[in-house]
């Protein structure tokens, strides 16, 4: 077997372990801590790969071409991956301090470590076959993006790394130990599939021990209740993509069941013996505590035929509709685990989901479900759709916002029957105020005015889970007084509605009614309103969907992680050019300068143009665990085929090579952005394969274009002479990577997705620019 082969098949191993434990710590991440620790991880991730390649081109040893890969430098570093890989799991599940941010972080980085320095020595040591090496990196990364959706669910994240840990171990025993004889090696590498084959069908997920849930203020499976005193027992847990869904009793009552995800998101579950008929007083006092129930006890007949709920979890909708004698109920969670568990408890909580025939529960992403179905429904009902947990494979997957967005309000009004209601919770009254103000965009943009569409409104304000009452036609006039009666019969103890069209003499004087008058007042403007208020509930668009943020400007975690970033960035680029300096006096500065520009502006501008392209079809797939999965494969797989064709082609410059790719990049990407939606959205009604396929094929030319540049530029440093820069190169474009991360965060917060992705266009412009100035050497 070849050397260069042997080392492709290593590279190809490698990067699906790092894909698939980069991914399986977010999960475990989540768990434990919270998203924005789940969103240092990735930045991290591409840290230690940095920290590697900055490493080796200080210190370490690259073994050359001609020698022997047995005794070839090279492996050295990925057999520390696979060591630091395993020792990560031993800690997490048993060691108490695994619930320590700097233990648990310093811990993470060292397999992305070792992998950037085999990396760095990779593209050093065969940099004539760069174009090779890269292919096999992203090859190796499309099929770890993957390796997560099976693995979770069948054998757990623990063994999940150990699995992918034990293949890789063997391929490395083999080839260490028999790298000149292709069977033997072979034979090993397949005893360590079949013994990760036997971990996955018969050793337990938790046999090392369940991964603790660590004491946050978001956690809510520590806040249910304030007695410290009521113990809460976790009697079953699911592992998905998703998280880990543990459903929990409590020592003080056996009337109520939560499941939780990563320990938040709570969702309740209540006992039910079935009878629709009879139902106990107190389980109906308990539902109607919630803001979400009581505007069911003022439907009309003709408003009881179908209802969506829209995320049920744990099922206190669905009762809900149940006893309110809703004809036709769906339900659609994106959770299956929720699902499942929620079913397998049908003698705790009367087979809501199982023994209705009314009763229709579809795992499905609800926005979704909403743009596809051709049915209309009385109600549509969705009470707190998200949680400051990180619930996809991807920290910037926010999937659960796009179902409070102003186009996400119109595909609910849109299957609406015309004497429907939308019925939100949100978690507060600074959360209703900003969705007081998307839905009043919504209805502009449809031709209703603001102060006509208050008229669509009723609120049942409160400090906690406040509802939003939003009728499709307005409310009777004639109708109110009847409605204001019966609430006063109403028990006094039921949440309150604080808000009822044509009654602004006798609103009470709460935020939000303080609002609704300002918007009321037409010598305002709906900016000027929105300016004034202390949070940010600004309209939200699926182009920036983070309906949670309430902060004005930038978040302050973003500015201090662009600060740290900004400060670890200069260090690897600052330090290491004055050391080149240092030790080649003669060294052509001005081109050292143009490599790191390169190599800078490719990091940033490929992380740009990804994640926001992703944002926008997401939506249009469905699932956002399966979406991110097929379009991250399709676009390594896609770069991994650039890369490898390229190098089976001569040319005559790389530099008008990376010119005409470059060139190509901002003109198929420009394309992309706009039109790949609008083919998307045509084919909203097929099926998630069909779209799932068409979404690959259309990522799949815009990835062949990126794979190019990368190790085109690694093969002109060599060919310059520059080849021992390369790890240094190597460390720039990850740092820089971790920049472009934030920066499609924090722009599209700003601006909008679609301004992130020109902005990582423009990064390939300026390269573009670069090349065209130095005309004389792009066309040598």
């Amino acid at each position: 077997m070849k050397k260069i082969n042997q080392v492709l098949l290593v590279l190809f191993l490698t990067s699906a372990s790092v894909l698939n434990f980069e991914i399986i710590a977010t999960r475990i991440s989540s768990v434990i801590f919270v998203n924005s620790y789940a969103f240092a991880i990735l930045s991290l991730a591409v840290m230690g790969l940095s920290l590697g390649g900055v490493y080796e081109y200080y210190f370490g040893r690259s073994g050359n071409e001609g020698e022997s890969p047995a005794a070839n430098e090279v492996y050295k570093p990925v057999i520390y991956h696979v060591l630091s890989c395993i020792l990560f799991v031993f800690f997490v599940t048993q060691i108490e301090a695994a619930t320590s941010p700097f233990l648990f972080f310093s811990f993470i980085v060292f397999p992305f470590f070792f992998a950037g320095r085999f990396y760095s020595k990779a593209f050093k040591s065969f940099s004539s076959d760069s174009y090779k090496i890269y292919s096999a990196d992203l090859a190796g990364a499309a099929i770890g993006s993957l390796l997560p959706l099976l693995l979770i669910p069948l054998v757990g994240p623990v063994n999940g790394v150990l699995v992918v840990s034990i293949i890789l171990s063997a391929a490395l025993t083999g080839l260490w130990l028999y790298s000149e004889k292709w069977l033997k090696a072979g034979s090993i590498f397949v005893v360590g599939i079949l013994l990760s084959t036997l971990i996955a069908l018969f050793v337990p997920k938790d046999w090392l021990g369940k991964i603790p849930i660590g004491y946050f203020e978001e956690k809510d499976i520590y806040h249910v209740y304030d007695d410290p005193g009521i113990k809460s027992s976790i009697i079953k847990s699911k592992w998905s993509v998703f998280g880990r869904s543990d459903l929990v009793e409590h020592s003080n009552q056996d009337l109520v069941k939560h499941i939780f995800v990563d320990g938040a998101a709570g969702t309740q579950m209540y006992q039910f013996d079935g009878d629709i008929q009879k139902i106990d007083p107190y389980l109906s006092t308990l539902l109607l505590q919630f803001t979400t129930s009581v505007p069911f006890l003022m439907l009309d007949e003709d408003q009881k035929n179908s209802m969506l709920v829209i995320g049920p979890g744990g099922g206190k909708e669905i009762l809900t509709g149940l006893i309110a004698d809703v004809a036709s109920i769906t339900g659609v969670e994106i959770n299956k685990d929720f699902v499942e568990i929620v079913k397998e408890e049908s003698d705790f909580n009367g087979g809501i989901y199982t023994d209705f025939p009314q009763v229709n529960i579809q795992v499905a992403e609800g926005r979704h479900y909403v743009k596809e179905t051709s049915r209309t429904f009385d109600l549509v009902v969705m009470a707190l759709p998200s949680t400051q947990q990180l619930q996809s494979i991807e920290s910037y997957a926010l999937s659960e916002n796009y179902l409070l967005t102003v186009e996400s309000i119109q595909d609910y009004l849109d299957v609406l029957t015309p004497e429907g209601e939308l019925i939100l919770t949100v978690h507060n009254t600074w959360e209703l105020s900003k969705l007081i103000i998307t839905t009043l965009k919504a209805f502009e943009e449809i031709g209703i005015s603001r102060k006509e569409a208050l008229n669509h409104f009723q609120i049942l304000e409160a400090d906690y889970s406040p509802t939003i009452v939003i009728k499709k036609q307005v409310f009777k006039e004639e109708n109110i007084g009847n409605l204001i009666s019966f609430l006063q019969q109403l028990p006094p103890e039921l949440p309150k509605f604080t808000y009822i069209p044509y009654t602004w003499q006798e609103l009470p004087n709460t935020l939000v009614n303080r609002l609704l008058h300002n918007i009321r007042d037409d010598s305002k403007s709906l900016s000027e309103i929105i300016d004034v208020q202390a949070y940010n509930i600004k309209a939200v668009k699926d182009d920036n969907p983070y309906f949670y943020n309430l902060n004005k400007g930038i978040p302050e975690s973003f500015k201090s992680l662009l600060t740290f970033v900004f400060i670890f960035i200069s260090i690897i680029i600052i330090v290491p050019f004055f050391y080149a300096k240092r030790a080649k006096p003669d060294l052509k500065t001005g081109t050292l300068v143009q490599y790191v520009f390169f190599f800078m502006a490719l990091g940033s501008g490929f992380m740009l143009i990804e994640l926001s392209l992703f944002q926008k079809l997401i939506l249009y797939l469905g699932s956002p665990t399966i979406s991110l999965s097929i379009l991250l494969c399709s676009i390594l797989v896609g770069m991994g085929l650039g890369s490898m064709g390229v190098s089976k082609l001569k040319f005559e410059s790389p530099f008008k090579l990376l010119l005409v790719i470059s060139s190509l990049i901002i003109v198929i990407g420009s394309l992309a952005i706009i039109v790949y939606p609008l083919i998307l959205e045509g084919l909203i009604g097929d099926s998630l394969i069909k779209r799932g396929v068409i979404s690959f094929l259309l990522i799949l030319p815009l990835g062949l274009l990126l794979g190019i540049p990368f190790p085109t530029c690694i093969g002109l440093l060599e060919k310059e002479g520059l080849k021992q820069y390369i790890p240094w190169m190597y460390s720039i474009n990850g740092a820089l990577s971790i920049t472009g991360s934030i920066l499609a965060v924090v722009v599209s917060m700003m601006w909008g997705f679609i301004t992130a992705f020109f902005l990582g266009i423009a990064f390939y412009l300026l390269i573009a620019l670069i090349l065209i100035l130095n005309r004389n050497k792009t066309l040598a």
